[in-house]
């Protein structure tokens, strides 16, 4: 039986972010950051991310902390 051990690089790193989220304000629900088209990120503190979106379920401009 053999092992086979694999590193993630730097391009595959997007499958990290599988967990990180945003609030849709028009129904209050997490939604998956990749799912969403990024119009502009501001950190507010170190290492709190306030990301400017467009909601795919309403098509308005959004804002939510980045979380995950």
């Amino acid at each position: 039986m053999e092992t086979e051990v694999r590193f993630v690089e730097a391009p595959d790193t997007r499958l990290a972010d599988r967990r990180r989220k945003v609030w849709l304000e028009c129904d209050g629900e997490p939604y998956d950051f990749r799912s969403v088209e990024v119009l502009g990120t501001r950190f507010v503190v170190q290492g709190i991310a306030v990301v400017t979106f467009v909601c795919p379920r309403c098509r308005k401009q959004h804002q939510s902390l980045l979380f995950g």
